[in-house]
């Protein structure tokens, strides 16, 4: 689909400049798995619609001969911990890339506690085999999780909201690196808090007993993750934009990098609606140190925009993007350099130069089947004319999002294949 036929069918004009972003896909999907562990007291409004989160509904919430589970990680980790607490066998499906990526840490935990976990290939496809048990009738023994922290905090969160609902509770020593994705563990503690869930957080420990949940009605809160491209288009821009659904209280991790948008000229204020950004003027210092490992989904978006403006420096924390929806290290590396921006990095830390990017007339962006890589290089599309491979992906977290930035930024120059 071309920029311009959107545009005949009304959807660039300049009267409207808001975007409204779905609801947050990593609240939803915590609110799934919890609620259907306990058995379904809460009443859920506003889901995410993010396909993530609809295989994850559709698996656990559905009668389904083939369950399966798309590219989430999210989706398939936080599956095969109900179904470890099932005393039946399983069989859960995934898409070759989300089975390349790590998850031995989770299932290691589940054999621990009387899971049987086996790899499965079959004509129906790729996956794995899952035999359960009733933890409430069972043994204790594995209660007591040793967890590496530094591959992924869905391990934390999954076992944190089993543990709420099987006997004897759960306790997670952590044992290996430096917690990557903090801020996620914390929304996740922080949610269970606001269910009236205690978690005891100590030094290196997390445990939690087993409790009732109370029944209640929630409302899932915007997304904050598929704010910041709106963030940085709109300092590319200098425009006033309004973001509908966003506030100041939201409990997501993410919420937090406004702070490092505002250290770069980014002015804001919230309203009753919504996030209200205010025509801004880019900031920046040469030699840039920006410490990423608390908020990984957001890299792609800062560097992007720190491109766009011609800046150099380093992020420090990119230890997990390596093993995402693609190799987000690399399809950064292979996007950035049609620009002139040069990229180096090793396990921990990337370093960039974007003092020689070149808008362009003409060149394709490879998202990698990647959402987060489509979405992020969205930004660019105000100074060059983009082609997106793959620009469905983006239904992975945001399915509107495009017509969202075109009603958003209507100078945008992109076609969709």
């Amino acid at each position: 689909m071309r920029w311009d036929r959107l545009k005949k069918h009304g959807r660039m004009s300049n009267a409207h400049k808001s975007v409204t972003l779905p609801s947050s896909k990593s609240i939803s999907n915590r609110l799934l798995l919890l609620n259907k562990l306990h058995g379904g007291p809460l009443e859920l409004s506003n889901l995410s619609k993010a396909e993530d989160t609809i295989y994850l509904d559709n698996v656990l919430n559905k009668q389904q001969v083939n369950r399966y589970v798309g590219e989430g990680g999210t989706s398939l980790r936080f599956a095969m911990t109900y179904f470890s607490s099932q005393k039946r066998t399983t069989d859960i499906y995934a898409a070759p890339r989300l089975l390349q990526r790590p998850h031995q840490t989770l299932w290691n935990a589940l054999r621990a506690m009387g899971a049987d976990i086996e790899e499965l290939s079959n004509e129906k496809g790729q996956g794995y085999r899952i035999s359960g048990i009733d933890y409430q009738s069972s043994p204790t023994a594995g209660r007591t999780q040793h967890i590496d922290v530094n591959t992924s905090s869905q391990f934390i969160t999954a076992l944190l909201l089993l543990g709420s609902s099987i006997k004897e509770g759960m306790i997670l020593r952590f044992t290996k690196g430096q917690m990557v994705s903090k801020p996620y563990v914390s929304l996740t503690i922080d949610l269970m808090r606001q269910l009236g869930l205690s978690v005891n957080v100590s030094p290196n420990q997390l445990s939690v007993i087993q409790q009732d949940l109370t029944p209640q009605k929630i409302q899932v809160e915007g997304d904050w993750s598929s704010a910041y491209a709106f963030l940085g288009g709109a300092l590319l821009t200098k425009s006033a934009l309004s973001i509908n659904g966003l506030k100041r209280d939201d409990v997501q991790g993410d919420r937090k990098l406004l702070d490092v948008c505002h250290t770069m000229g980014l002015q804001y204020e919230f309203t009753a609606s919504g996030l209200r950004i205010h025509p801004s003027d880019f900031q920046s210092s040469p030699g840039l140190v920006i410490d990423m490992l608390d908020y990984p989904d957001q890299i792609i978006n800062l560097i992007v925009l720190l491109s766009a403006f011609k800046c150099q420096g380093t992020i420090i924390g990119i230890n997990t993007l390596f093993h995402k929806e693609s190799n987000r290290v690399e399809a950064l590396r292979v996007n950035l350099e049609k620009f002139g921006v040069s990229l180096t990095s090793n396990d921990s830390k990337m370093h960039f130069d974007a003092t020689r990017f070149a808008p362009l007339d003409k060149v394709t962006i490879d998202t990698f089947n990647d959402h987060r890589i489509a979405m992020a290089f969205a930004q660019l599309s105000m100074q060059s004319a983009l082609t997106f491979n793959d620009s469905q992906c983006v239904k992975k977290s945001f399915p509107d999002f495009w017509n969202q930035w075109l009603s958003a930024f209507p100078e945008s120059r992109i076609e969709l294949k």
